[in-house]
């Protein structure tokens, strides 16, 4: 690269390799030895001196096992180099397909690291040192989780996991600094887990959040254990696995029952069981999950469940087993929360939006037209804010329209979702 002339991906992709190489520990020599090329072409990718060819980037990929991320990052510093030749700003948004399939930061490359440190994190000490700003940098991530699109919060909660997790690593052993940094790394972890299950990459999720419950078992705090059992049972949920799901709910609110979390858990455990058409149970895990709403102040971990977020479930839930008419009251009333204010949150919102148009459409006699004008709202903020349990859910509702292909509302649904940019998998879906 030439003086002064900044690539994002390269810089990632170095941080990438240099974490890749420490948490195998191995060097340059070994890595001359397993992939074939010389040590100083290795040398010059890792402190990000230049790009590395395809072949060096696809046999550090292998060396490293990283299923293609690697690789992804090395073509994303070369699509950026090119684009800074030209003058053209790399990070344009008027290629929202390409950003959500090309993330500069890479999520999937990241939870490789998490995995390795999984394996490895119990048998080193904490350090003192940073523990008021790594708690400041929580706090501050879980301030934004609701509002910032998380393509650009991933990066920054990146950040505070290697901040976390290098001071538990080389750390002094003492056990208060400890418990706070333990804590600490386990609720960047478990965010790390949500951003990348909302960002459409369940295989990373999954490996965030198995360090993050072996951190919430250490540590002992219930709301990050609670946080941890809703993530698994999201990923049960949106991998169809219902049963599952509602048991993994259950059971994550016997063991980690905590005023701030126990709408929610049961909000979740409703969901589940109304997959499973089970209307007595969806409809006592409901009444559960109204009677726990509470207005507790903002915490790291699962999101706020205030009453406009138990409403929007209740009337999104109600739609699964039948009950269309009873719930589009319900619904109108949270999303109005929502849109006058009183609530916020773009992943609820969009939620919000959806349990109208699904009440629209579960029930005898569909009002297809303002679901489908409804369900164009969401796809407008999928645009900016893509989330996958959002996306998920739209595609769901969408099934219900597929029978009326001359209503107006239903043309332009299908226009504006078929022309917008998807989530891509990177590493598979649970």
């Amino acid at each position: 690269m030439q003086a002064g002339q900044r690539n994002d991906a390269l810089a990632n992709l170095a941080d990438l390799l240099q974490n890749l190489r420490d948490q195998n520990r191995t060097n340059n020599t070994r890595l001359e030895a397993r992939t074939g090329f010389k040590r100083q072409q290795i040398s010059r990718a890792l402190n990000g001196q230049e790009i590395p060819s395809a072949d060096l980037a696809d046999a550090l990929d292998t060396a490293f096992a990283a299923g293609g991320a690697i690789r992804r990052l090395r073509d994303e510093a070369v699509r950026e180099k090119r684009a800074r030749d030209l003058g053209l700003d790399p990070h344009r948004q008027e290629e929202p397909v390409d950003a959500n399939r090309r993330q500069a930061f890479e999520l999937a490359a990241a939870s490789l690291v998490a995995a390795q440190m999984y394996r490895e994190w119990t048998s080193s000490a904490p350090d003192v040192l940073t523990l008021d700003e790594i708690d400041d940098a929580i706090n501050a991530h879980t301030i934004a989780f609701t509002v910032e699109p998380h393509q650009r919060l991933a990066p920054k909660v990146w950040k505070t996991w290697k901040s976390a997790h290098h001071h538990l690593m080389n750390g002094s052993g003492r056990a208060r600094p400890q418990t706070q940094l333990t804590v600490a790394a386990g609720y960047a972890s478990y965010m790390l887990s949500r951003l990348s299950f909302n960002l459409g990459d369940t295989l990373a999720s999954r490996r965030f959040i198995r360090l993050a419950e072996d951190h919430a078992n250490q540590a002992d705090d219930v709301v990050l254990t609670a946080s941890v059992g809703e993530m698994v049972t999201t990923l049960a949920f949106y991998g169809r696995r219902y049963q599952e799901a509602a048991v993994s709910a259950r059971k994550t609110a016997v063991v980690a029952d905590h005023p701030y979390t126990r709408a929610r858990i049961a909000s979740y455990e409703a969901r589940a069981l109304g997959a499973l058409g089970d209307a007595a149970g969806t409809r006592a895990a409901l009444n559960r999950m109204r009677a726990s709403v509470t207005d507790l102040p903002l915490q790291p971990g699962i999101s706020p469940f205030g009453p406009a977020a138990a409403e929007m479930m209740y009337a999104g839930v109600l739609t699964r087993i039948g009950g269309g008419v009873e719930a589009e009251p319900i619904a109108r009333a949270a999303l109005a929360a929502y849109e006058g204010g009183q609530a916020a949150g773009f992943e609820d919102y969009g939620h919000a939006l959806l349990a109208l148009a699904a009440s629209l459409t579960a029930r005898e006699q569909p009002e297809i037209d303002e679901a489908a004008a409804v369900t164009g709202k969401v796809v407008d903020m999928l645009d900016t804010r893509p989330t996958a349990s959002v996306s998920d859910r739209v595609a769901e509702i969408a099934t219900a329209f597929t029978g009326h292909p001359t209503v107006g509302p239903v043309r332009d649904f299908w226009d504006r979702w078929q022309a917008r940019p998807r989530l891509e998998l990177t590493t598979g879906q649970a």
